[in-house]
C-alpha cells in the first residue's frame, strides 16, 4: 500500500472517528440537565486548553507554538478561525437557549454541503460528475429534512456556515491540530475568564451547581472538545474538503443510533426520508473511488 493510499485511509478513519465521538455530545448534556449553555461553553474552552497545555508540553512543542504566536500572519489566521469557531458555539448556544435545538441540529446537517462549496470556491476543489450526482443525493436528504421542520430558519444556516468557514479556514493554513487547537483555546481564555469571573461574582456556581459528579463532568468536557477536534483536522488535513465533508455525517448517524437503540425513539418515515438519500450519495460517492494502482513487481 503506497503513502497517499495510506494517508487517505488513516484520514478516513480519523474523520469518522471524529463525528462518532461528537455523537456522544447530546449524552453529555443529558446528564448536565439544565444548566446554563454558556457556562457549558466556557467550561469546554478552559479544560480544552488545560488539556492542550499538557499534549503541547509532552510533545515538547511548547517552542513551536511560541513560533505560532509569532508569526503575524499565522496568528491572523488563527484568530479568524477562532473567531469562526466562537461564532458558532455562540449561535448553538442562542439555539438551545431560545429553544430552537432542531434548528441548530439541522444545522450540521447543511455544514457538509457548505464546506463542500467552499472548497471548490476557496480551495479550487474540482468535483467529478459521480461526486456531483452524489451531492445531489445528499442534498436531496437535507432538503427532506429541512421541510419536515417546516423550513431552513437562519439558525441553522448560521451554525452550518460558521463551521464551515472554521473548517475551510483551519484547512488552508495546514497548521497541525493540537497546535492550532492550543492557540484558538489560548485566544479565548480572555472570554473564558470574563465569563467565569462574572459566574463568582453573582454567586453562581463555577461546576454546573456543584457536586462531584458535576465536577468531572465539567472536567470531561474538555477531553469530549479535544479529542474530536484533533480528529477532525487531521481528517481534513489528509483528504479532500468533499470527502471529510461527507463523512461528517457519522455526526448524525450516530445520534440516531443513541436515540434509536439507548433512548427507544423509533426510525420514521420521516428519519428515512432525510438519512436514506444522504447514506445513498455516501456510498455512492466512495464506490465511484479510483482505485489505487497496484506497483508492478518486476519478473526474472
Amino acid at each position: 500500500m503506497n503513502g497517499s493510499v495510506q494517508n487517505r485511509m488513516r484520514g478516513i478513519i480519523f474523520a469518522v472517528s471524529a463525528g462518532i465521538l461528537w455523537g456522544f455530545v447530546p449524552v453529555y448534556i443529558h446528564f448536565l440537565g439544565d444548566v446554563d449553555p454558556f457556562e457549558v461553553v466556557a467550561h469546554r474552552s478552559l479544560w480544552s486548553f488545560v488539556l492542550l497545555v499538557g499534549l503541547v508540553l509532552w510533545r515538547r512543542q511548547m517552542k513551536l507554538a511560541r513560533q505560532i504566536l509569532c508569526d503575524k500572519k499565522l496568528c491572523a489566521g488563527l484568530a479568524i478561525s477562532t473567531l469562526f469557531l466562537l461564532a458558532n458555539w455562540t449561535v448553538f448556544v442562542y439555539a438551545v437557549q431560545s429553544g430552537h435545538v432542531v434548528s441548530a441540529a439541522l444545522g450540521y446537517f447543511i455544514y457538509p454541503i457548505c464546506s463542500v462549496l467552499l472548497g471548490i470556491v476557496v480551495l479550487g476543489e474540482r468535483l467529478d460528475r459521480w461526486t456531483w450526482l452524489a451531492l445531489g443525493c445528499v442534498a436531496c436528504g437535507v432538503l427532506a429534512k429541512s421541510v419536515l421542520i417546516a423550513g431552513v430558519p437562519w439558525i441553522a444556516l448560521l451554525v452550518a456556515g460558521s463551521f464551515a468557514l472554521y473548517a475551510v479556514t483551519r484547512k488552508r493554513l495546514n497548521i497541525d491540530p493540537i497546535l492550532g487547537l492550543f492557540v484558538e483555546t489560548l485566544l479565548l481564555l480572555p472570554a473564558t475568564f470574563l465569563f467565569s469571573g462574572w459566574l463568582a461574582w453573582s454567586g453562581q456556581s463555577l461546576f454546573f451547581g456543584g457536586g462531584a459528579l458535576f465536577v468531572v463532568l465539567a472536567l470531561f468536557v474538555g477531553v469530549l472538545t479535544v479529542v474530536p477536534l484533533i480528529l477532525f483536522h487531521a481528517g481534513n488535513r489528509l483528504l479532500n474538503m468533499t470527502m471529510s465533508s461527507l463523512l461528517f455525517y457519522s455526526n448524525p448517524t450516530t445520534q440516531l443510533l443513541f436515540a434509536v437503540w439507548l433512548l427507544g425513539e423509533a426510525f420514521s418515515v420521516q428519519d428515512l426520508l432525510a438519512f436514506g438519500p444522504i447514506w445513498s450519495g455516501i456510498a455512492l460517492y466512495f464506490v465511484t473511488r479510483p482505485r489505487p494502482v497496484r506497483p508492478v513487481m518486476p519478473t526474472g
